[in-house]
């Protein structure tokens, strides 16, 4: 087992180095935003190891496939290593396992994966709107998207730069 923890050390490390390159931080993002709810390091482990999973969980637990959603894993699925951070003992790994790699149960209940339609980008740039402030281009949602960041630069430059500064 501790040679597997460091393989997947090694893989978290080369990953998170590799993410410098505006293609793969691309890749990156667009793994991430399938499973927003992961922590950082979960998420760069799902994409070194699974960049098309939709929506992961573990097995067992309260929030796994079983129990929350009625979902069995099919036999032969190959996990996806993450680090146990709500483990207090030693370092150690737990695995995560795509929606792919399951099965309905016997009393499925829907999963909801989260999807950005187009009817929803009015909404959406107005409340970016309302959280950024006035935004330069409100004709698309790209658009609107850029100058949210671009307006929260702004705001919080001078925190950013005192902060850069002193590390």
């Amino acid at each position: 087992m501790a040679r597997k923890y460091e393989l997947i050390t090694e893989l978290y490390q080369r990953t998170v180095a590799d993410l410098t390159a505006p293609q793969v931080w691309q890749s990156y993002l667009s793994t991430a935003c399938r499973n927003f709810r992961l922590p950082f390091d979960e998420q760069i482990l799902v994409f070194a190891q699974r960049p098309d999973a939709t929506a992961v969980l573990t097995i067992e637990g309260k929030n796994g496939w079983n129990q929350r959603f009625g979902r069995w894993v099919n036999r032969g699925a190959t996990g996806i290593a993450v680090f146990d951070g709500g483990h207090t003992g030693r370092s150690r790994l737990k695995y995560y396992f795509d929606i792919s790699d399951t099965h309905e149960g016997r009393f499925p209940k829907p999963v909801p994966v989260w999807t950005m339609r187009p009817e929803f980008a009015p909404a959406v740039i107005e409340t970016l709107e309302n959280s950024f402030g006035d935004l330069e281009d409100t004709s698309d949602l790209a658009p609107a998207l850029l100058s949210a960041a671009k307006n929260a630069v702004e705001d919080n430059m001078a925190d950013y730069l005192t902060e850069l500064h002193y590390y």
